[in-house]
């Protein structure tokens, strides 16, 4: 016996439901006569006769009521399925794991967004990691990623959240005491602190106007995993550091820090990073819709 097409079981199905080919039809969204092709094609591959017809009514043969039957309860079951798997979509429940680096909790507008999916969702059981690497999303079982810099070549699929610009700061003390730097070359006369896990190691990056950039080499004695304090350190005088804008923008508004080098800066991007797979987890999808808004 060949596949069984589903097609055709609905078709024969809302056929006996309606007790009308032209009702059948209407439901279906086919013509009459498709609905009639598909009748004879499941007959054919059945070999035996399901509807009586006549001009003015239709009535079952023994096979045909028994296939109507045993049809209603697959059809039925899948239904049964569908909702549920719809039911399931719709309440958003089971365990939800996304690793974020540890920089991104400063950004409050962030925070805000997960903090509100957890308040619409609190069937979801979500599970919040702080690190950087993408190698082993799919053996820790992460469901999504943030993902700060250029995208690495890989199989995951990513999605932009937003561009970050960065700032180049200091604290007015250190730059009375060790001056300004007024091109990024100056940088090489002073003390720089760099964040550890910077892809471009120890060098800083700066744009120019003719769209070129440079990669200026940096006088790094101070390395840390954390920018935030780096940030504090700037704050203390101890040297110069760059900085995401949601780290320093409140310390250069109250005078606390100093904006550097501001013709120069550039900006990062900001991305969601998730296991690729032929359909997007319904999870996943709300998630990055809900921070997205």
């Amino acid at each position: 016996m060949k596949n069984l097409n589903l097609n055709l079981v609905t078709t024969f199905y809302t056929v006996v439901k309606h007790n009308s080919f032209s009702q059948a039809a209407d439901e279906l969204v086919l013509s009459k006569s498709v609905v009639s092709k598909q009748i004879r094609q499941l007959e054919n591959e059945l070999q035996c006769t399901l509807i009586q017809r006549t001009t003015r009514t239709l009535s079952l043969t023994e096979q045909g009521q028994y296939l109507y039957e045993r049809y209603s309860k697959v059809l039925d079951d899948i239904k049964e399925a569908h909702d549920v798997i719809d039911q399931r979509n719709d309440t958003l429940s089971g365990s939800f794991r996304i690793r974020l680096p540890i920089v991104l909790e400063h950004d409050l507008n962030l925070m805000q967004k997960i903090s509100s999916f957890a308040q619409i969702y609190p069937n979801v059981e979500l599970e919040v990691m702080y690190g950087y690497t993408l190698d082993d999303l799919v053996s820790e079982g992460i469901d999504l990623a943030f993902h700060i810099g250029d995208m690495p070549n890989s199989s995951f699929r990513c999605r932009k959240i937003k561009s970050i610009g960065t700032k180049v700061v200091a604290s007015r003390d250190y730059l009375e005491k060790n001056g300004t730097p007024n091109i990024p070359s100056d940088l090489k006369m002073h003390r720089c602190m760099n964040y550890r896990s910077c892809l471009t190691k120890d060098k800083w990056r700066f744009n120019f106007a003719d769209e070129s950039h440079e990669f200026v080499e940096l006088n790094s004695t101070i390395r840390s995993d954390s920018e935030a304090m780096l940030v504090e350190m700037a704050k203390n005088g101890v040297g110069i550091a760059c900085a995401l804008d949601f780290l320093v923008g409140d310390y250069i508004e109250q005078k606390e820090l100093v904006n550097l080098l501001t013709d120069y800066t550039w900006s990062t991007e900001l991305y969601f990073v998730y296991p690729s797979a032929a359909i997007t987890p319904h999870k996943v999808r709300t998630f990055i819709d809900h921070m997205l808004k």
